[in-house]
Formats: C-alpha cells, structure tokens, sequence
C-alpha cells in the first residue's frame, strides 16, 4: 500500500500509451492503490483501452492523444503528478513526452530499451533538475532490472570491473509489432558499447561475437548477439572504474535470429521510402503487411499456442577481499510475458516517486535507484511468478555460492545484513 505524503492531495496519474500490452500491469497496479486517486488513460486509439478501463475504479478515465501534437499532449499532462510513458518504439518518437513533462514541471517514467533515445534523454538532465523534476528512463526489465542487479553486486565489491547483460524473449502472443520494430532497429548498423573505459561503436548482432549463454535448466543455452541497449550507456556513469558493460540479446525460437538480421541487411526494414510501380513505398510498410497476414493465417492453422519465454543473467565482475570475485544472476521461465516482466518493474518505481522515496531531480536510469528498496517491492508482485526468483552464483577466489536473490542469508553482503 502506498504511503504517499503529499498530505491528502488528489494525486493524478496519466500513462501514455496505454494500450499497450506493456502497459496493463502498471494499469492494474496503479489502480488497486488507494493513495492514487486518479489516472488517465491515454492512446493513439481509443479502442484499445475502452474495455480496459471498464473493468478498472471510476477513478480512471481514457483520452485519445497523439503525442506528437504538442498542444494535446501538454493539456492531457497538465495538472498531474506523474506522467508514465509507454509509447513506443521509442526511438520513433524520441525525447517528445520526457521534454513536454520536463517543461510542465511534472515527474516521469518510462521503459525506454533504444540506446540512442537514452544518449538523448540524458542530454535533458540539468534541464530536469532545473525544474525540479524526477525522470527515470529504461525501467523495465532490461533495461531496468538488469541495471538494479548490477548496481546491487557492484555495491558489494570493492572493484568492478566487467559488466554483461544478456536477455532472449519468446511471445506466445505478440500482438502489434512495436517489439519487431524496436528489434530491427537494435540489430541494424554500428551500436555503441562500452569496453577498455571508453563507449565506442561496433557492428551489431555479428555471428563471430556472438556468446552462448546457459539460462538454466528450463531454457538451457541460447546463441545471443550484441545489440544496441541503454546498459553500456547508463551503467559506466553510476558504478565507477567499470571498464567493460555490454548488452547481448535475441529473439527465441532461435531461427529467427538470422532470418531478422537477413532482412534488415537486405534494406526491408528501412523507413526511407522507395519507388515501387510510381509509387514511394517504405520497406517495413510492406514488411510488416506481410507479417501481419503470416500471422494471422498461422493463428488459424495452429491447434495450440508456443509458450512464452523469458530469461535474463547479469554477470559482475571485479574484485574483493583482494581476490577474483564475480556474480552471476539468472532467471528463465516459461509462460512469463514481456508485459509481466517489464511493467511491474516500471509500476515500483513510480511507486517510490509517488510515496517520496526517490527525492533525486534529473533523468536517472535505474541504478541510481536504491536497489534494495525497488527490489524487496518487485518481489511481492507477479515479476516473481509463483515465488520463482533469480539463481545466484557467487564466486571469490575459488569458493563457490550458489543460491537465490533473496536468501538474506546466504547473501548477507548483498542485502547489509
């Protein structure tokens, strides 16, 4: 329950994009909190929330909105506490909704994964700070909690000095396309990454760097590329004398790895138009098309669904006690959605706005969270599906620990106690 302490204040929500299979989660959160009197539902389409708000409190209320017009996004945000923006791919709309609750004065969120939106996101934090304003950006799952586990190892090390994300991602229901999009985008071109304590860029999804991670025994191990995420960025900023951070990331079923990476090679995911029979198309206009109807025609051959799948593993490393040390955090799990992996981590940490545990002004990626906090909250919800946490394996020296995120005990050092 929240504990807000604004006084008795109507405190006023609005979220972006709300149609979004993203968003829901944070919806359902949000309005089950009794210190939030008010949300304001908001999407391109109304359609897309109209059902969903019935079945919410009469505190809740839907609004159509392009968030590319200035004008109506500045009077939908006006008035409200927090603004939480769930409109993506990100790096199709940019900085738009993080400069507009910048101006208004208003705190903000997001779960933006598209490194070149955060390069430009963090370009607005004295602008944040300036007017007294809260932004954290990329708080999902990855980014988001992979920065939260990271800063929680290298808090307990007196060195770092390596930091690996890696994520793959299998959807039973895709739904829309903006995953694709921003998966194209990802893959496509040079990305930066951080090594040798400097950011530079490099091809992306290139099969001879690529690294074969083990998730464990329910994924078992997966073949990942390096892929343009906001990790290497934020991460070398809040945990000092890091030299390596990277980001490696892909789709499952595996196949479709190459098959994506074909595409976006061959120019179909471009949206620079071309002309095709006195007409300029774009190539993802048709691409998308395309995949829309294979979709559809699947749905209807198939007697049963895939199931979805998400994994994730952090690795720390660096020193302490004077010897090798490395943490190494895993967690894999079937029928676990994007939506429930990556909303309820966006959902606690506008919690902690709204409740006044996060004070800081400026935009702040997850790790300038306090880790501790956002995490003992994460776990009362369904991120943790049926108590299922991350394995954690520690090493120093040579002695070997393994066991669970929040075995307190075992992992006293992690935790302070």
């Amino acid at each position: 329950m929240l504990d807000y302490k604004k006084g008795g204040i109507n405190v006023k929500v609005v979220i972006l994009g709300a149609g979004a299979n993203m968003a829901k989660p944070s919806i359902t959160y949000l309005d089950e909190t009794e210190e939030v009197q008010e949300i304001i539902l908001a999407d391109l389409r109304l359609e897309t929330i109209t059902d969903l708000a019935k079945k919410l409190k009469k505190k809740v209320t839907t609004r159509t909105l392009d968030v590319q017009k200035k004008d109506e996004l500045m009077n939908v945000i006006q008035g409200s506490d927090l603004v939480l923006n769930f409109v993506g791919p990100y790096y199709r709309f940019g900085t738009k909704v993080l400069e507009a609750s910048i101006e208004s004065g208003i705190n903000y969120i997001d779960i933006c994964d598209d490194y070149d939106v955060t390069i430009e996101a963090l370009k607005l934090d004295e602008e944040a700070k300036k007017n007294g304003v809260t932004a954290i950006i990329g708080m999902g799952s990855s980014p988001g909690v992979t920065n939260i586990l990271s800063r929680l190892a290298a808090d307990s090390l007196d060195e770092v000095e390596e930091i690996h994300t890696y994520w793959a991602v299998g959807e039973s229901d895709p739904g829309g396309f903006g995953a694709l999009l921003h998966m194209f985008h990802i893959i496509r071109g040079e990305i930066p990454t951080f090594r040798n304590g400097r950011l530079e860029n490099i091809r992306a999804f290139q099969a001879k760097d690529a690294k074969t991670i083990d998730f464990g025994q329910e994924l078992g191990e997966v073949t990942l590329y390096h892929v343009g995420h906001p990790e290497p960025i934020t991460l070398p900023k809040y945990i000092p004398g890091v030299k390596t951070v990277t980001n490696y990331g892909a789709l499952l079923p595996e196949f479709q790895n190459p098959l994506f990476k074909t595409l976006v090679d061959f120019g179909l995911t471009s949206e620079e138009p071309i002309s095709f029979r006195n007409e300029q198309v774009k190539p993802i206009e048709f691409l998308l098309a395309l995949l829309q109807h294979k979709q559809k025609s699947s749905k209807r051959k198939a007697k049963k669904s895939h199931i979805s799948v998400t994994a994730s593993q952090i690795e720390v490393l660096g020193t302490k006690g004077g010897k090798k040390a490395k943490y190494t955090f895993t967690k894999a799990g079937s029928d676990t959605t994007m939506a429930t992996s990556t909303s309820y981590p966006i959902a606690i940490a506008s919690r902690l706005i709204l409740n006044g545990d996060i004070t800081d002004k400026g935009v702040l990626p997850p790790e300038a969270l306090n880790p501790k906090k956002l995490l003992s909250l994460l776990k009362e919800t369904a991120f943790f599906k049926n108590g299922k946490s991350y394995d954690v394996v520690r090493h120093i020296g040579e002695e070997e620990t393994k066991g669970t995120l929040f075995d307190k005990a075992t992992f006293a050092e992690l935790w302070n106690e």
